[in-house]
């Protein structure tokens, strides 16, 4: 049997456990049995991951990769969102637009647009808080509802996007040099996002496409001098920032390595997407100040740096110093993008006091170029966010007990020190040779 069946068995598996936590009502309670399948799955994708890994003889056929990644999403695609309800919110800021409102300047609840509310106005979460997502994403959003504010459409945008990306991160591997069919199959094969895209309907794999596209520019600009592919850079990177903010903490790396062009094509895409909601003055970040102040979720350093400090503002502040420091360092040292965001985004992901599952994606197309196990396993890991799913529907809470949050972050440590650990070892025994 060759690799590409066994890989076809795997995938084919799955895509059934997958569709069962989808379609079946069973497999949606949590934590249990909720849980158990999607890991089932993910150990499957595991599987595939290793079998692809392995046979370094024969390149692995993309068609199959493709094939069953398509499958997957097909598969979840019909399905109202369970998991989430993000994409009332969507559906509401597009909604919002649609009359001549700027999103920016009022909260759901305000009585200022109570004459717009709809049927799913009171499934909206946070209803006081105004919208925290960026211009790219209030544009696609009133895209949306001018087309229909359907659920399935808005899906498939985002499916559509991520499919995309896959395509992107296939050009960066080959540019590379990196086997193309296994990084394609260690992105669109992950468990989690195709629940987060294909079924709950997140919008990060706008935001991840654009991601893709900043470092395929950076990795053409390698073979090129001059040229506007850094001014291409960072206006891709500003794409990806105006989905969702994070990306933007490797713009200094991206200048200290492609100068200022990378920096106009950033600064000139983010005014030209901001222009028209620039009304709203200080109410632009209104909602972001609220998140960034009050939420949090799954914590995991940043538990720890709490508990050290007694208070969550002085944590919030000494994560935000740690942070800008690996932003630094990425940028004295000259960091390519690729590196740059691996490092930054996870910095910030191992900080924040925030990790919902979805928000493990934006670690994944680095994951997947680099075959990083510690962002790979974090990417199953992150499910975990969800075992107090079913307490909240029932009572309105989300428990988040401490075994739980050590199941999801303990794992990953223990990877990436033990990761750190050999490539400090082999390092060390570079130097010995070398001497």
């Amino acid at each position: 049997m060759t690799t590409a069946h066994r890989l076809l068995i795997v995938g084919t598996v799955e895509l059934v456990l997958l569709t069962g936590l989808g379609w079946l009502p069973a497999a949606h309670r949590f934590p249990w049995p909720g849980l158990i399948v999607f890991a089932a799955a993910f150990i499957a994708y595991a599987g595939a991951a290793l079998l692809a890994g392995r046979d370094r003889a024969a390149p692995l056929d993309a068609r199959v990769v493709w094939g069953v990644a398509v499958l997957m999403r097909l598969a979840l695609l019909p399905l109202d969102p369970l998991l989430s309800d993000d994409f009332y919110r969507y559906l509401w800021d597009g909604h919002v637009q649609m009359s001549g409102t700027n999103p920016y300047l009022f909260a759901p609840s305000a009585p200022e647009v109570e004459g717009l509310r709809t049927a799913y106005h009171p499934l909206i979460n946070n209803p006081d808080v105004p919208t925290i997502y960026p211009p790219l994403a209030q544009i696609v959003f009133l895209f949306i509802a001018a087309i229909g504010s359907s659920v399935t459409v808005m899906k498939s945008i985002w499916i559509a996007a991520d499919l995309a990306t896959g395509a992107v991160l296939v050009r960066v591997a080959r540019a590379t040099g990196r086997p193309e069919a296994v990084v394609l199959l260690l992105y669109l094969w992950s468990p989690l996002l195709v629940v987060e895209i294909a079924w709950s309907g997140h919008l990060e794999s706008l935001g991840l496409l654009m991601l893709a596209l900043a470092i395929l520019a950076t990795v053409r600009a390698r073979e090129k001098t001059g040229g506007w592919l850094p001014g291409a850079a960072g206006s891709a990177l500003a794409l990806s920032a105006l989905t969702k903010f994070a990306p933007a903490a490797a713009l200094p790396a991206l200048f200290r390595r492609w100068g200022w062009k990378a920096v106009f094509g950033f600064g000139a895409t983010a005014l030209l997407l901001y222009a028209p909601y620039a009304i709203a003055g200080d109410r632009l970040f209104a909602g972001l100040r609220t998140y960034g102040e009050h939420w949090w979720f799954m914590k995991g350093a940043f538990g720890a740096i709490e508990a050290v400090t007694g208070d969550p503002l002085v944590a919030r502040r000494l994560a935000g110093v740690l942070v800008i420091c690996v932003i630094a360092w990425t940028a004295f040292a000259r960091f390519d993008l690729e590196r740059a965001l691996l490092w930054v985004l996870g910095t910030g992901m191992i900080l924040t006091p925030t990790l919902h599952p979805w928000y493990v994606l934006w670690m994944l197309p680095m994951a997947a170029l680099r075959r990083a196990r510690p962002w790979l396993l974090l990417s199953g890991l992150a499910f975990i966010g969800y075992f107090g799913l079913g307490a909240y529907r029932e009572t309105g809470e989300w428990l988040q007990p401490g075994a739980v949050r050590a199941a999801l972050w303990l794992p990953f440590f223990a990877v990436l020190f033990m990761e750190a650990s050999q490539l400090l070892s082999g390092r060390a025994v570079e130097r010995e040779v070398s001497a």
